[in-house]
């Protein structure tokens, strides 16, 4: 069993089956750390589509909800970390910090024809990461 996963989410289906699927992988000791990367695009997107009152990162919060209630529900330990950048990048970053055993992410996330111009995510992931990294479809 794993003591640190980093689980790469952005509220999508395929991120919610990332973690139900790592849930094969922890116990009650494991700690998940939820990594949603703010990048430029999505961050216009958000601010163009939300109102005064609405909070950014309240509403990233809200898409990951039900990520943080199946953790809840299974007695695991999880925290969200918000991050800007590039997400392949970002989320490469974090798996290389030497805090995490395993990283767990989604085939394809919210922004699929970005994914088909310019590669998936999980594929960079995949390839740059120095841990072991699950692909879930």
């Amino acid at each position: 069993m794993y003591k640190n996963i980093l689980l790469a989410a952005d509220g999508s289906d395929n991120s919610f089956r990332a973690a139900e699927e790592s849930l094969n992988f922890i116990n009650g000791e494991t700690e998940i750390t939820i990594i949603n990367v703010i990048d430029a695009e999505t961050s216009k997107n958000d601010v163009l589509h939300s109102s005064p009152s609405e909070s950014i990162i309240h509403k990233r919060k809200e898409k990951l909800a039900k990520i943080v209630e199946l953790y809840e529900t299974n007695k695991i330990s999880c925290n969200i970390r918000f991050e800007h950048g590039t997400p392949n990048e970002t989320v490469v970053s974090a798996a290389n910090s030497g805090s995490y055993q395993l990283v767990v992410l989604g085939s394809r996330g919210l922004n699929t024809l970005q994914e088909m111009v310019m590669g998936s995510v999980s594929h960079k992931v995949a390839k740059r990461s120095n841990i072991p990294v699950v692909i879930v479809k």
